[in-house]
């Protein structure tokens, strides 16, 4: 077969529309890929196709268009010497090349994020070489010279793909499928319990400009497959773009049904899949078929991405659905939809569909077997995964010492981590993104370093009040007595009853009643292990880490947090803890917000209702970041409040019968219209009466809040 110089145009036009789909590829995958990853896949995507072409030039198109031995794989033309007066030769050539380099880099984006770049070589020559070529000379093997006499085994018995569904994309397919068993999926892709994680690309407008640059580029590869300059090209053109937008309408619409939202990635997808599916027929159906084909394509795309996702298989970019299911349907499709006449295999419709599938399984079994053998014996001695560590630090550095302003960002972000050193503001690149982030940050490590010192100076303080008050009770009791007014108090519309009993001279309980705003009153009651002097330095730590705490508007339970780690981190070495409340009463919104940690059970009073606040929360001082909760009840005219520590309940009289809860509870009952202060007088004196002149065991607070009408 003679080209004419239009025929050699069209073929060269040709090549360089699917040549041009390499960077559709380049884009689609990268966007498709996370930042710290989009590097590593774009020189993936140039690397493919630079090794293909040597290795195809080299081995594979002899191997796939060489004098046939057997109809297996063609036995010369290995190294061709092309001559430049007969361009017949070099533009065929040129065009097989776009080809082999699509198959190559189909399986990139299936195996991306995790796959070491050295091993992707590895896999883009196992493909150029042996399988792509051998498989392409059982399917499209034919004399260079003579181009309608086909060698190939499968083309013998009638099978047809005319632009490379089977032969392009399911043999990249397959490969991918493959690798992806092999090096497993992404770290965090999959949940213990099944559970599908969704990992977002960076870029999803570059991904949709990549479909739409590969869109293009099927122009060329369905279009110069007719190898001329062919009337038939038109219809070809024309099929290929309404399957295309029938598998993008298709997925868009069935994954919307069935997802509930609309997807972005589904019509990017669904596009590619009706692309896939009708390059083996798009010179044999109608339009309407085109569409159909197209529809079912889109469908099953979809369908694949939920099976594979259950047998745990991560392909990073859905080339698998894509290419291997586009392409098995878009080959049976031939069998189902092709005009007899345009086939020319001389068939009947169930023969032509038998060939069909033989060819599928033939790739299938030889794709397969091959790849596994091959890459499963690199495996046991070079391991084709990266390193866990190195996938969490991205491939673009692990793999190619390539930084972007935010790995910049993330790795000294680390760094602080792992050496606690925040003494040094991140850089900041001006003008960019990732700047604004750096010096927000570097707002927040000022902000650290202030509370730091603060803090600091706070312990220093503390520190040396400590000695003080451990050398001297005096003293001790002098500043909790300054600290523990035990006078009543009116404050934003509360009455405040405080009855403060120390078991001696000093005592392990603290409390803060403060104004926080108008119309907004905290109250802080804790109590500390033990008694006397320990007990009171507890409290002096209380009062201390509380009231530089306090400064801040922090809600009720997250101050028992940060209390609690604050307390842990600055004086573990005391093997001391405490039981706390706290309460914010807010008479704007007739509310109180209270959250507890390891106290006991305490009353709200509304109109006539009783109801205790319940003991939550770890106690402060015991297990590091240990999480609290808060309740927010109604707190109206006449509501009150009765706070207090243990050592109300625990006291034991001279028989051992504990005061106990049943018995507050039938005082709190019948608290009547008792002003709070002889209430609070009332509760102590039933207490001395039911201890029989026993002394006290424990220090005792009692708050009582009563908002007045």
């Amino acid at each position: 077969m003679l080209l004419g110089k239009f025929d050699i145009l069209w073929l060269i036009i040709c090549s360089g529309l699917v040549f041009f789909m390499q960077a559709g590829f380049l884009c689609l995958e990268s966007g498709l890929t996370r930042t710290k990853n989009s590097i590593n896949v774009a020189i993936k995507n140039i690397t493919d196709f630079g090794i293909a072409t040597i290795v195809y030039y080299s081995i594979g198109f002899g191997l796939m268009y060489g004098s046939s031995y057997a109809g297996i794989f063609g036995s010369d033309n290995f190294l061709t010497v092309f001559s430049s007066s007969d361009p017949q030769i070099p533009v065929f050539f040129l065009f097989q090349l776009m080809f082999c380099g699509t198959a190559a880099t189909i399986v990139s984006g299936a195996v991306a994020e995790r796959m070491k770049f050295s091993a992707y070589i590895i896999v883009t020559t196992l493909i150029s070489s042996t399988i792509y070529p051998i498989f392409g000379h059982w399917a499209w093997g034919k004399e260079l010279y003579l181009w309608t006499n086909s060698t190939g085994w499968l083309a013998k018995q009638g099978f047809v793909d005319f632009a490379g569904s089977t032969v392009v994309h399911s043999v990249g397919g397959w490969v991918g499928l493959v690798a992806m068993i092999i090096i497993g999926s992404r770290t965090g892709k999959y949940g213990k319990n099944g559970e599908v994680k969704n990992i977002t690309g960076h870029n999803l407008p570059i991904a949709m400009l990549g479909t739409l640059i590969l869109w293009f580029g099927w122009i060329g590869f369905n279009g110069g497959s007719t190898l001329s300059f062919s009337p038939k090209i038109p219809g070809i053109i024309v099929n290929t773009m309404l399957s295309a937008s029938g598998g993008m309408a298709a997925a868009l619409i069935y994954g919307w049904i069935r997802m509930k939202y609309a997807e972005a990635t589904l019509p990017l997808n669904g596009a590619l899949a009706g692309l896939v599916a009708i390059t083996a027929s798009c010179h044999a159906v109608s339009s309407a078929n085109s569409i159909l084909i197209g529809i079912i394509a889109g469908i099953l795309m979809f369908e694949t991405r939920i099976l594979i996702d259950k047998f745990k298989l991560d392909d990073a970019v859905g080339a698998i659905p894509v290419h291997l299911t586009g392409g098995i349907w878009g080959t049976l499709a031939v069998g189902i939809f092709g005009d007899y006449n345009l086939l020319g295999t001389g068939l009947d419709r169930y023969s032509q569909i038998g060939i069909q599938l033989v060819g599928i399984l033939t790739c299938a079994v030889f794709a397969l077997i091959t790849s596994f053998t091959i890459l499963g014996i690199v495996n046991s001695f070079y391991r084709l995964r990266v390193t866990t560590d190195n996938e969490r630090q991205g491939l673009n550095y692990a793999e190619h010492r390539a930084s972007t302003e935010l790995t910049d960002l993330f790795m000294e972000m680390e760094y602080q981590k792992q050496t606690g050193d925040l003494s040094t503001n991140l850089t900041i690149e001006p003008f960019t993104e990732v700047g604004q982030i750096a010096e927000r940050y570097n707002l927040v490590l000022d902000k650290i370093r202030t509370n730091i010192r603060d803090k600091e100076e706070l312990t220093n303080q503390l520190e040396e009040n400590l000695k003080h008050i451990q050398s001297d009770l005096a003293t001790a009791s002098k500043i909790q007595s300054s600290i523990l007014s035990q006078e009543d108090k009116l404050i934003g519309g509360l009455e405040i009853g405080i009855r403060y009993i120390p078991l001696s001279k000093v005592g392990g309980d603290f409390f803060h009643i403060s104004e926080l705003k108008p119309g907004l009153v905290r109250v802080f009651l804790a109590d500390a292990t033990g008694h006397g002097v320990q007990a009171a330095l507890i409290t002096m730590v209380i009062k201390t880490l509380y009231e530089s705490l306090n400064r801040s508007i922090y809600s009720v339970h997250e101050m028992l947090f940060y209390l609690n780690n604050e307390f842990l981190n600055s004086f573990q070495n005391l093997n001391q803890f405490f039981t706390c409340i706290i309460v914010d009463i807010d008479t704007n919104r007739n509310i109180i917000k209270y959250s507890s940690a390891g106290h006991n059970n305490q009353y709200l009073i509304n109109h006539g209702d009783i109801v205790k606040l319940g003991k939550k929360g770890r106690m402060i001082g015991v297990l590091q970041n240990a999480k609290y909760s808060a309740q927010e009840l109604d707190f109206g005219q006449d509501s009150q409040l009765l706070l207090f520590t243990d050592g109300l309940t625990e006291e034991f009289n001279i028989e051992n019968e504990e005061f106990g809860e049943h018995r507050l509870d039938e005082i709190v009952k019948n608290k009547g219209k008792i002003p709070i202060g002889k209430y609070l007088d009332s509760i102590l004196n039933y207490q001395k009466d039911f201890l029989k002149n026993m002394p006290i065991q424990d220090d005792t607070t009692i708050l009582g809040i009563h908002r007045k009408v």
